[in-house]
């Protein structure tokens, strides 16, 4: 499954939970951990006392990761790097050929101004490899994955994501939960609502045969309302452990809904979310 992964923190309590959170799973995997704190240091930032207190600080956000990873038997490696995080990190993730990226979804602010909240959104917009985030709500941890909700709409793209999520459960040999949300404030029309009904069934029922293709048990769930808050309602109420869903950023919309839409599920939600990017139809 995941070979290599890239934790990016910043030394914040999310971050830390995030970091705890790949090492597990990489101990789970037999992976590999590359640890990555980045000083968004600009060519403006002259002071080079400053600098050097942001680099110092950076040394010791992995230094703490790559100390859990030895008490683990993990291998791990750490990079330093200056820049903009988002770029920095995708650029690393290349450099590494990693196949998983694990972050939280807030950091710190202020003087250190590295922002990992932000960041992390910018990175699940531009990345082309599955990211792990774990959000300020998600309180226990690191977590076992026995129970994994795969959020489908039916669209061929979210193919990828559904592959994604069944893999991990057969990973853990997980339960997959594949959940799909009819959007009642667009559907008050009959007509209209039972189509949306017609697609959510089959594309749940898609995901249960791929499943079991795969010999993964599913239990397959519709509910109504507004899909982001169902999503993270069914994950809460069904002590469910990661949620995997499809995120689509090729144009400046695309972009505008993954900040509105899925951005409230990575930032909402009480478990890991794991992003994947959609296939091209």
């Amino acid at each position: 499954m995941y070979e290599t992964i890239l934790v990016a923190t910043d030394g914040s309590d999310v971050a830390t939970t995030a970091a705890e959170q790949g090492l597990a799973m990489a101990a789970d995997l037999d992976a590999t951990i590359h640890v990555l704190s980045v000083a968004d240091v600009r060519d403006d930032d002259a002071w080079s006392s400053v600098r050097e207190r942001w680099r110092a600080d950076c040394r010791e956000y992995v230094d703490d990761v790559s100390a859990d990873a030895a008490e683990r038997d993990v291998p791990v490696e750490t990079e330093i790097r200056e820049g903009k995080p988002t770029l920095e990190i995708l650029d690393y993730a290349d450099d590494v050929d990693a196949d998983l990226l694990v972050m939280g979804t807030h950091g710190r602010t202020g003087l250190q101004r590295l922002l990992l909240g932000s960041v992390a959104i910018s990175v699940i917009r531009d990345a082309s490899r599955p990211v792990l985030t774990v959000g300020p709500t998600v309180r226990d941890g690191p977590r076992r994955f026995d129970d994994v909700v795969v959020a489908t709409d039916g669209r061929p793209g979210v193919g990828a994501a559904v592959d994604a999520g069944i893999a991990l459960a057969e990973a853990y040999g997980a339960t997959v939960h594949a959940l799909s949300v009819v959007d009642d404030t667009h559907s008050h029309i009959d007509v209209v609502r039972e189509e949306f009904e017609r697609i959510a069934d089959q594309s749940t029922r898609e995901v249960a045969v791929r499943a079991a293709d795969r010999g993964v048990g599913t239990v397959r769930a519709t509910e109504y309302g507004r899909p982001s808050d169902e999503i993270i309602s069914y994950a809460r109420d069904h002590d469910a452990d990661v949620v995997v869903m499809g995120t689509e950023s090729r144009t400046e919309l695309e972009r505008f809904v993954l900040g509105s839409a899925s951005q409230r599920v990575v930032s909402g939600a009480s478990v890991p979310v794991l992003t994947v990017r959609a296939t091209p139809n």
